[in-house]
C-alpha cells in the first residue's frame, strides 16, 4: 500500500488575490480543496509539507533587480552557479519578513493539528538563484522555522526534501498549490525525477495562465504522473482514493 505525503506549494499572501503582488487568478479558490485534503476525519497523512517562497531583497527573479525591464518579461541571466538561462522576471514577491511571504492564515490553522507531521520547505533564499520546485528548498520545522541556510553551504547531491521523504518511508506525493504552470509543475517534475509516484489534485491548484496550466498537466502525465479531478473538480477525492 502506498505511503503518501501531501506537498502544498506556495499558498502565501503574495500569490493570493485580491492583494498579492503576484496574485494567481482565482488562487483563493483552492483553499476549500486544501481544507478537505487536511480533514483528519478523512485522511491520515504521515507527512505534510508546505513550501514557502522566501526571497531576500533584490532577488535575481525580481524585475526591480533588472532595470529597465518590466515584470513578466523574459531576460537572459547568469545565476550564482554560473548557469546561463532565460528568466521570467516578476514583481517583488515573498520577501523575507513581509506579510506577503507568510503562509495563508487559514492554512496555518489547518496545519496546526497535524503537529510534528508538518514540515516547511523554504526556497528561493539564495539571492542569485531561482528556485521554483519545493525540492530545491531546505526542510525546517513548521513550529520554529530556521533561518535561510548560508549561500556558501555546499549543495547536497540529493535534495533535502527527497532525503527527508525517503527517511519517512514516503513513496507517493500528492501535490496542490500555486501556481500550476510554475512552482507546482516544477515540484511535480522533481518528484517524478526522484522516483516518487506523483499525483496532482487539479481543483487544488490554479495557474497564472489557464492554458499553460493545462499544458503542465499534460506534461506531468506524459512523464508518468497522475492528475485527478481535472474533468470534474467534485470527484477529486474519489480519484485520489483510487490511487492511494
Amino acid at each position: 500500500m502506498p505511503k503518501a505525503a501531501v506537498i502544498i506549494v506556495d499558498v502565501q499572501y503574495d500569490f493570493l488575490p485580491p492583494d498579492g503582488s503576484l496574485a494567481v487568478p482565482h488562487g483563493d479558490e483552492i483553499l476549500p480543496v486544501i481544507e478537505g485534503l487536511l480533514d483528519r476525519s478523512k485522511w491520515d497523512w504521515p507527512v505534510i509539507v508546505a513550501s514557502q517562497d522566501y526571497h531576500p531583497k533584490e532577488h535575481i527573479s525580481f524585475a526591480s533587480s533588472h532595470p529597465p525591464h518590466d515584470p513578466f518579461s523574459k531576460v537572459q541571466l547568469t545565476d550564482a552557479n554560473g548557469k546561463i538561462y532565460e528568466q521570467t522576471i516578476w514583481p517583488d514577491h515573498c520577501v523575507q519578513g513581509t506579510r506577503g511571504a507568510e503562509i495563508e492564515k487559514g492554512l496555518r490553522g489547518q496545519l496546526k493539528p497535524w503537529g510534528v507531521r508538518v514540515k516547511v520547505v523554504r526556497k528561493g533564499t539564495n539571492i542569485g538563484i531561482e528556485a521554483y520546485s519545493a525540492f530545491e528548498g531546505y526542510v525546517t520545522e513548521a513550529t520554529d522555522p530556521a533561518e535561510p541556510i548560508s549561500d556558501h553551504e555546499p549543495q547536497p547531491t540529493e535534495s533535502p526534501l527527497t532525503k527527508y521523504l525517503r527517511s519517512e518511508g514516503i513513496d507517493t506525493v500528492v501535490i496542490v498549490g500555486l501556481a500550476t504552470d510554475f512552482c507546482v509543475s516544477a515540484t511535480a517534475r522533481s518528484a517524478i525525477s526522484a522516483s516518487f509516484e506523483t499525483i496532482l489534485v487539479a481543483p487544488g491548484m490554479r495557474g497564472i495562465s489557464q492554458d499553460d496550466g493545462k499544458k503542465a498537466w499534460d506534461e506531468i502525465e506524459r512523464l508518468g504522473g497522475t492528475v485527478v479531478g481535472k474533468e470534474s473538480g467534485d470527484d477529486w477525492e474519489i480519484g485520489l482514493r483510487q490511487k492511494i
